[in-house]
């Protein structure tokens, strides 16, 4: 009984120390994987009937969509944000659909649509650290 308890603390500092040791572009990286954990967790619970811990966690999948919109920057580019922050938005009322409708299709559209996302945002991030490489060696 303890064991569980103690493991989810331990879970939980290294969660804090990895966020406070982060990079911007890791972080939203983080938010990005945190999304996806929650949305297949909410789509195994559903199978399971576990309606409660399905509701909790389109609930955290919700909140990190959120706060992906909240942070787009609209200085920079402001299409790509509009672009962005729209796709976010359908996210969040596909994946409140298919949990009112216990529809796994919407499940898997919107974990697509954020693993595309997801993926080209560590394809930047990787284009990043070779120029960065680079010219610590030229």
């Amino acid at each position: 009984m303890y064991a569980k308890a103690y493991a989810q603390n331990y879970q939980q500092i290294d969660l804090t120390a990895e966020v406070e040791q982060a990079s911007p572009h890791r972080l939203v990286t983080m938010l990005f994987e945190g999304f996806l954990k929650h949305v297949a967790k909410a789509k195994v619970a559903m199978e399971l009937g576990q309606y409660d811990v399905k509701a909790h966690n389109v609930n955290l999948a919700m909140n990190i969509l959120v706060g992906l919109k909240g942070g787009l920057s609209h200085d920079a580019s402001p299409e790509l944000a509009n672009r962005l922050f729209e796709l976010y938005d359908y996210c969040e009322r596909r994946l409140l659909d298919a949990s009112a409708r216990r529809d796994l299709a919407g499940f898997d559209e919107v974990d697509g649509l954020i693993r595309q996302i997801k993926e080209a945002w560590e394809a930047i991030g990787i284009s990043e650290e070779v120029r960065r490489i680079e010219a610590a060696v030229a």
